[in-house]
């Protein structure tokens, strides 16, 4: 509750200033938290590592509570975008998964980066593991 009675925020709260305290190490963490939980969903398009980072960022966010009572904002902020992007980096990755097995074009494509890669084409590797594909 607010000084003057109400549920407004104000500078010289001790609410307020305990969430945005930045010599407190709590919020540090949780503000680090922020940070990579939201670049974590444009990092899901790029190499999935989005996913990774969004579970860094959701880890740090709930080693951020510390010995409080409840989480901070920015940590819950945190725990949500960190969410976000690890959901949406399984999506994209099995996007390409799918459209890899089902698209001849992209099959091919796949096939030519492999080889240039690695040396062998993706179709060898999966029949190197057992695995054959019906094209």
């Amino acid at each position: 509750m607010g000084e003057n009675g109400d549920n407004n925020y104000y500078y010289n709260n001790y609410n307020y200033n305990r969430a945005h305290n930045e010599l407190d190490q709590h919020v540090r963490l949780a503000g680090t938290a922020l940070v990579l939980g939201l670049i974590s969903i444009p990092l899901c398009f790029f190499l999935n590592i989005g996913v990774i980072v969004g579970g860094v960022a959701i880890v740090l966010a709930i080693l951020s509570k510390g010995t409080l009572e409840q989480l901070l904002p920015q940590a819950k902020k945190a725990i949500l975008y960190g969410t976000l992007g690890i959901v949406i980096g399984y999506g994209v990755f099995a996007y390409d998964l799918y459209a890899v097995l089902t698209n001849p074009q992209a099959r091919e494509q796949l096939n030519i980066m492999s080889e240039q890669m690695n040396g062998i084409s993706f179709d060898d590797m999966l029949k190197e593991l057992g695995v054959t594909l019906d094209n």
